[in-house]
């Protein structure tokens, strides 16, 4: 009798340690976050950033100076900090409408005048997904944000 009950123990055990395997699968399968919408948009938002910026460092316009070559000059040009931002928003209000369009936007300048902000058309502090480009133009570094 005991002879037999030894069998029903060896494959119990057999299919409970094969088991093992297949639950730890399962439980990895259920753990994975499946939720892709903040980061496909992460990534647009990068990419129209990224886009944005490279425009503005390399595109030339009628005057043969890139946008960020006339901010650059126009903030080293004034003596006053708050004027030369005034004027370096009126250079590129109009191309980050036409470019950028429904989105929202902040164009600081973060090495010369220590982030101030030059241009926005939002608050980034309420948003969720925030696409990020930098951008170096003589002793100017500028740090565009695009944002839903």
């Amino acid at each position: 009798m005991i002879k037999e009950d030894v069998n029903g123990i060896f494959f119990s055990t057999d299919v409970t340690l094969g088991l093992i395997p297949l639950i730890i699968l399962i439980l990895t399968v259920a753990n994975t976050n499946i939720d892709y919408t903040d980061s496909f948009l992460e990534k647009q938002y990068f990419q129209k950033a990224q886009d944005t910026a490279e425009i503005m460092a390399t595109y030339k316009e009628h005057n043969d100076q890139t946008l960020f070559q006339k901010v650059s000059n126009t903030l080293s040009e004034n003596r006053y900090q708050k004027a030369g931002i005034k004027s370096a928003r009126n250079i590129t209000f109009p191309f980050l409408e036409r470019t950028i369009g429904n989105m929202k936007y902040r164009l600081e300048e973060i090495n010369y005048l220590e982030g101030s902000e030059i241009i926005s058309n939002g608050d980034i502090n309420t948003a969720k997904n925030v696409g990020v480009a930098v951008k170096c133009y003589g002793k100017y570094l500028y740090k565009l944000y695009v944002w839903q």
